[in-house]
């Protein structure tokens, strides 16, 4: 296998010739060995924990009828005892004794296809991450020394190399199945998500290479156990579980024909989803194989770090620190790991994040990844109101109480900026005079924006307003559960305006522009494109409503549309296309694009000039473009800049969003908001 590794990293821009005509050579298929992704090497040795032979190592998403299981290995170990013999057994390495022997098949006779179960649609992390979280669960918490897929798949195409040992090594992917067979594993549950076409652009790739370096036909069938089987099969093929889900064992079979013709860069149909009410158990069969193995996860803990009643000076500050050990499993860089709940809404709390003060609301995070039982301390930075009073924070199980008393305090410039702040702060009016052209204003440096790394922005809720004169109409305590930040009341032109503050990130996420029945890669191409229309905004010389207390509004009419928690709900894929972009936007000479984008055009997208729009900054960016994946659609939208049916076009082609934003937004480039 590691010879097969070598040749495939040495010659991947051989071997990904094939894809020119269909994808594009920005993107070719990659072998990561486990020295690049970070295998803890020392978990191949062995500890005080009894050493486990290589057919008990059986993946957490087999499912239920373990013992039925178990029976029916038996019968085949007696019936079939030649496909069960390892042709040799390694128990050593240069640094020690192995936890999992490494033990040899005398050949590779089928290629089993897995899914990881891990649902991607609601998971924030990257797929590194991700990678590195499923080897410590078969390597640590199952204890098995290692991981037991020989390969990989994240959903962007990258395949890491999984079982140690090289060439025919036996894994712990299939029970009762592992000799003779490789298994290859998918990042996603595809029981309720289809994988990604480059997805499957990889598996194709890489089953091609297999069959080719250990002499297997993808058209042949052999006699596994008694039974025909294909060359390729599914886990569920070998044994009674759901892996590797309905759609992608729906797409087996032109996988197969794919892999046997040579043509590994066709794309693949996916059969239509079979059941609206499919329940996920794969928490329930974790938890059943974890209980199986006497391994009972535990819980992580939040505790204070000292007294947890404070004293403070009206309007001051405090620091506290909370120690967070980590439980069972690991937590990522940036995870939400505790509510935050406060007497007052006026309570102003920041957290250290990645060395700066960032101003949180309803969660505190993880401030690096945190392996399992690993401890950190969470410093928070709390301001109370200037009025004289006791007031508390929860924080998870803990519970903070600020005793404000005595004389007012100023906090020194050098503190986080107050939760309080003047009418002119708020509201943001350019002096008279600054307002600028935008196509001139356009050219600030992206530099100049770097004090919107983590911004809050106002969003008029026009949408829930009723045209009332007075606030007091308003149920304000029952719009704040709906919307994240704070929502307040303000009377503009004899009407009472709605509006939310909120961080730029938790907007975006509560965005209902691209729900979940949108592909991921269009999702992320548009949290972008939103992003930069959006931060764009924020400048003080493009007010898109000068001198109002608010910087948008939730009607995509007049801004964008903007629902709240409920959208974040609704829509958890959308949720973490906007993480997986966080900060990112579109800009051009150091400044930001104005990414206009539109639902759908009748072939090609439309000129700002053709649009009447004068002075558009970055004009040439917003050309007229072919736009065929749209052909024979309506006009919807005002045309200009990214097409909702080109990007959905693009995506199921393969494309990135990256790509994608090139062809409508080409000479941009993705820049950061962080400093």
């Amino acid at each position: 296998m590691r010879r097969f590794i070598a040749a495939a990293l040495s010659g991947c821009a051989l071997l990904s010739l094939a894809f020119s005509a269909h994808v594009s050579a920005a993107w070719q298929p990659r072998i990561v060995p486990r020295s690049e992704w970070g295998a803890d090497e020392s978990l191949l040795l062995t500890t005080a924990e009894e050493s486990k032979p290589a057919e008990n190592q059986v993946p957490a998403d087999e499912g239920n009828g373990i013992a039925e299981r178990m029976k029916q290995c038996r019968e085949a170990q007696k019936l079939y005892p030649q496909e069960f013999r390892a042709a040799r057994t390694v128990t050593e390495n240069a640094q020690g004794t192995l936890r999992w022997p490494q033990s040899y098949s005398p050949g590779i006779r089928l290629i089993v296809v897995h899914h990881t179960a891990q649902t991607l649609r609601n998971d924030p992390r990257s797929p590194l991450e991700r990678m590195r979280a499923l080897y410590l669960y078969h390597a640590k918490t199952l204890g098995w020394g290692d991981i037991g897929y020989h390969y990989i798949i994240d959903e962007d195409g990258t395949i890491y190399e999984g079982r140690a040992g090289g060439d025919n090594v036996i894994g712990g992917h299939a029970y009762c199945a592992n000799v003779g067979t490789l298994g290859i594993a998918l990042m996603g549950n595809f029981e309720i998500e289809e994988p990604s076409q480059i997805q499957i652009l990889a598996l194709q790739w890489l089953l091609k290479n297999l069959t080719d370096h250990y002499g297997l036909d993808a058209r042949n069938t052999m006699k596994f156990h008694g039974e025909s089987k294909e060359v390729i099969v599914g886990h569920r093929d070998v044994v009674s579980t759901a892996c590797p889900g309905y759609f992608l064992a729906g797409v087996l079979d032109q996988i197969r024909r794919h892999v046997a013709s040579g043509d590994t860069a066709a794309r693949v149909i996916f059969p239509a989803p079979f059941n609206e009410n499919y329940v996920d158990r794969t928490d329930q069969r974790r938890s059943l194989r974890l209980q199986t193995l006497q391994i009972q996860p535990t819980a992580p803990t939040l505790t204070v770090i000292g007294d947890s009643s404070l004293p403070v000076r009206p309007g001051g500050q405090v620091t506290v620190s909370l120690l967070f050990r980590a439980g069972g499993s690991s937590v990522q860089r940036h995870a939400r790991i505790a509510s935050v709940m406060r007497s007052s809404p006026r309570i102003g709390i920041w957290q250290l994040l990645d060395n700066e003060n960032t101003r949180i609301r309803q969660e505190i995070f993880a401030p690096r990844l945190l392996h399992e039982g690993e401890v950190e301390t969470i410093r928070l930075r709390i301001q109370v109101p200037e009025i004289p009073q006791t007031y508390s924070v929860d924080i998870g199980p803990v519970t903070l109480t600020l005793d404000a008393q005595g004389r007012r305090s100023r906090s020194p410039v050098s503190d986080p900026v107050p939760m309080t702040s003047t009418a002119s702060d708020r509201i943001n009016i350019p002096t008279p005079g600054a307002q600028r052209a935008e196509k001139q204003s356009s050219q600030s440096s992206l530099s100049s924006l770097s004090s919107l790394a983590s911004p809050l922005i106002r969003i008029r809720l026009s949408t829930k307003e009723t045209g009332a004169a007075s606030c007091s109409a308003y149920d304000l305590v029952s719009l704040q559960k709906q919307y994240r930040g704070e929502v307040t009341c303000a009377v503009i032109a004899g009407k009472a305006a709605l509006i939310n503050e909120v961080d730029l990130e938790e907007y975006l996420a509560g965005m209902s522009e691209e729900p979940d029945t949108e592909l991921y890669e269009k999702q992320r191409a548009f949290a972008i494109a939103a992003r930069s229309y959006a931060v764009f905004y924020l400048d003080g010389g493009h007010r898109k409503f000068p001198g109002m207390p608010f910087d948008g509004d939730d009607s995509p009419a007049r801004f964008q549309a903007y629902a709240g928690m409920a959208a974040e709900q609704a829509n958890p894929q959308w949720v973490r296309a906007v993480r997986a972009t966080a900060g990112q936007v579109l800009t051009m000479d150091g400044g930001i694009v104005k990414a206009a984008y539109f639902s759908s055009d009748d072939g090609r997208t439309r000129s700002p000039a053709e649009n009447g729009w004068k002075d558009f900054p970055f004009e040439e960016v917003f050309a007229s473009k072919a736009d065929p994946w749209c052909k024979g659609l309506p006009m919807a939208g005002h045309g200009v800049g990214m097409s909702g049916c080109g990007a959905k076009g693009q995506a199921k082609e393969g494309k990135t969003a990256e790509q994608i934003l090139q062809y409508y937004y080409p000479a941009t480039k993705i820049g950061s908001l962080a400093k």
